[in-house]
């Protein structure tokens, strides 16, 4: 039979979203490549090119499973999608009556980030919503701090200028961004790698010398894990000291930047902010310290660029206040090569991209939350505990709850206390193993949709038929609600759905657009964020009509020691400054890694061919603990221990170890994990005002085994 070639996309949650092109003969899927038409291509990595493995891999879930063992056991029995169905139409019917909706957790999650059957706000929470409503997550494990700290600075979420405009920048600071292994937008390292040929000179601020550093970066400059806030606010030291801030943009566009320097000169506190007093918090030297400041203040238009890593600590809202302040104080907002310094992976949907559809979730009568860091505590204690529900039944899909969040064993008593759990998967997680009813779904290569960034949608043509009877959660969530009386929930075929979010668009005619499989919104420039309030004076989205350096809002909250109204460094707590270094002394990240996405593609063997997991120590920390380059080693603090190898590095920085986040938790009798995964080791407190995720503030002690 010929091959046949079907346009699709890799939508789990990485921050790109690109083409994969699945070559099918007989049905079956025999190689995936990726885009090769008009430029910018939207090619893929590693992860979506190995996706046939995760599509025929001999664990996949086949059919409804009912636990027949303790919870987390793993022990199940095959039972009928009707039996399954009718068994969670019931439980959901039973927690309803005898409690109330507030009971029912929406543990969905971004497994899936399209446009029909999205898992993250989209699929379950529609029906959930139907059902009267239920408790939901606030806060991100992604970007809570940041998302937090942006809108009291800049009146929005930070959307970023374009990546394609960093050929215009002459000086491009990498703070906490791996672009070569964690995507944050495609084609990022692909633009990166342009304005360094363009004459740019690339800086990586970071703990770890990373791919993206190692390959593109002039200059490597090792932190300590939480001081990101202290070296920024030193570098305001210096660029006030040399007068090199840009005073007509601060007194324009700018409200309270005479209070951050005070701040910063000491003037209240008596602590001047110099580079020395930053270099004993962030291990940075000074004269590199005021070498930095003065190069980012001085070689315009600069571009900083932090990623995620360095919010997701004790107050990560800090470091992103100050990166912004950075930005004003420079001139360095509004321009193009410049950007705002917050997350600049998050452009906005492009102005010719508005108006296509999606699957609506409509609202929740239910108004309690529960932080996403602190599920399990809130499960374990309830209203009693300080939460505003007591939770009763979670429904889990697109999320491997319990790998993910942090403080692993906290929610293994958790998931063992719950009345019921349904769990939507393709493999036996270690959050399927705590099922009561384990439903297999289909991947995305079994379904058609819609993927869209802010510059270009895929058409993702189903390329092959559903295996071994799975079914897309779409369906599942219709099948319930004609079991529980629901009306509305789903009343289209699959094509009518998304020639209705297409309609109207700017793409056009469907059928040609699902031939063609993308469709590239164009501008005539790259998108510069805040273009319009620096250049035309509209106003911000703030209560001063201003970036806000000093916020009153936040001033009204009366919380200084933990939100304060300007950027401030504040001591983590597990960072280097606590008293319980003396216990556990280095510091621990948990960083992304180009193998898989969080827990997904984990299991696949061709990217565990790529290189071993590992925990990266430095020589120094390895040598007087014994630790051998590949000897396993234990990695441990109150909440947990793990074996995992070593890697003994000078990737590294002395004090800091890593070990990369996502890998399956397999604990043995005694509970010592053996699948290396991190957050048995993390901690489940929340940053104090966007209720984020702190994984990067976390002690550790390792031994040789």
């Amino acid at each position: 039979m010929a091959e046949k070639i079907v346009t699709t996309s890799c939508v789990h949650d990485c921050g790109g979203k690109c083409v994969l092109k699945a070559h099918v003969q007989d049905g079956v899927v025999v190689r995936i490549t990726t885009d090769e038409g008009e430029e910018p291509q939207l090619r893929a990595c590693l992860r979506g090119r190995a996706y046939r493995q995760r599509i025929y891999h001999p664990d996949r879930l086949k059919y409804p499973l009912k636990r027949v063992g303790e919870r987390g056991e793993g022990k199940f029995e095959r039972i009928s999608w009707d039996e399954a169905l009718d068994k969670v139409a019931e439980e959901l019917k039973r927690v309803k009556e005898s409690y109330d909706n507030s009971a029912i957790l929406d543990a969905g999650g971004p497994g899936n980030m399209t446009l029909l059957h999205n898992t993250a706000g989209g699929v379950l929470t529609r029906f959930l919503n139907l059902w009267g409503g239920c408790t939901r997550f606030r806060g991100s494990m992604s970007n809570g701090a940041t998302v937090a700290a942006s809108r009291y600075t800049l009146g929005s979420i930070i959307a970023g200028n374009d990546p394609e405009d960093l050929v215009n920048s002459r000086l491009i600071i990498l703070w906490s961004q791996n672009a070569a292994e964690t995507i944050n937008t495609t084609n990022t390292l692909w633009f990166i790698t342009q304005a360094k040929e363009a004459g740019a000179r690339l800086v990586g601020v970071d703990p770890r010398l990373t791919e993206t550093i190692a390959t593109l970066a002039d200059q490597w400059i090792p932190i300590y894990p939480g001081t990101d806030a202290a070296l920024m606010v030193a570098m305001a030291y210096v660029i006030i000291g040399e007068n090199f801030q840009d005073k007509a943009f601060l007194d324009r566009h700018t409200v309270g930047f005479d209070r951050f320097r005070d701040y910063v000169l000491g003037q209240k506190d008596g602590t001047a902010k110099t580079p020395a007093w930053a270099e004993a918090i962030t291990g940075v030297p000074r004269t590199t310290i005021v070498q930095l400041a003065r190069d980012y203040a001085t070689l315009k238009p600069a571009a900083l660029l932090p990623g995620l890593g360095m919010q997701r600590t004790a107050y990560g809202e800090q470091p992103v206040r100050a990166a912004i302040a950075l930005a004003a104080m420079t001139g360095n907002i509004g321009i193009p090569g410049g950007n705002p310094g917050g997350h600049y992976a998050t452009v906005p949907a492009w102005p010719t991209s508005g108006g296509l559809g999606r699957l609506e979730a409509g609202s929740n009568p239910v108004k309690s939350t529960i932080p996403v860091n602190k599920w399990a505590d809130a499960i374990l204690r309830g209203k009693e505990g300080g939460y505003e529900s007591d939770i009763k039944l979670v429904y889990s899909l697109g999320r491997n709850l319990l790998n993910q969040v942090p403080t692993m064993n906290k929610g293994v008593a958790a998931l063992k206390k719950l009345d019921f759990l349904v769990v939507h998967e393709q493999f036996l997680t270690p959050t399927a193993r705590f099922a009561d009813i384990l439903l297999p779904v289909t991947t995305w290569f079994e379904r058609s949709d819609i993927c869209l960034s802010g510059k270009y949608a895929i058409y993702m043509e189903q390329v092959i038929p559903p295996l071994y009877g799975g079914k897309a959660d779409l369906e599942i969530f219709t099948l319930l609600s004609q079991r529980l009386g629901l009306e509305g929930y789903n009343d289209k075929t699959e094509e009518e759905w998304l020639r209705s979010f297409v309609a109207g668009t700017e793409i056009g005619d469907f059928d040609e657009f699902r031939r063609r499989g993308v469709h590239h919104f164009r501008r005539s420039q790259p998108y510069v964020a805040f273009r319009e309030q620096i250049q035309d004076g509209k106003p911000f989205n703030t209560p001063s009509r201003k970036i806000e350096i000093y916020s009153q809002a936040l001033a009204d909250l009366n919380q200084p020691e933990t939100i304060p109204a300007i950027p401030k460094y504040i001591a983590p707590w597990e960072g280097r400054e606590d008293p319980l270094t003396a216990k556990y002394p280095l510091s621990l990240i948990t960083p992304h890694t180009k193998q898989y996405t969080h827990s997904t593609l984990t299991n696949l063997p061709w990217l565990a061919e790529l290189e071993p997991h590992a925990l990266w120590i430095h020589p120094q920390d390895a040598s007087p603990r014994g630790v051998k380059n590949g000897q396993p080693v234990q990695i441990w603090n109150g909440r947990g221990r793990v074996v995992t190898s070593a890697l003994v590095t000078e990737r590294i920085m002395p004090g800091v170890v890593s070990l990369d986040q996502g890998r399956w938790y397999a604990p043995d009798q005694e509970g010592t994990d053996r699948g290396g995964s991190a957050n048995v080791l993390t901690r489940d407190e929340d940053t104090p005002l966007g209720d984020g995720a702190t994984t990067h503030s976390c002690l550790v002690e390792v031994m040789a085994i």
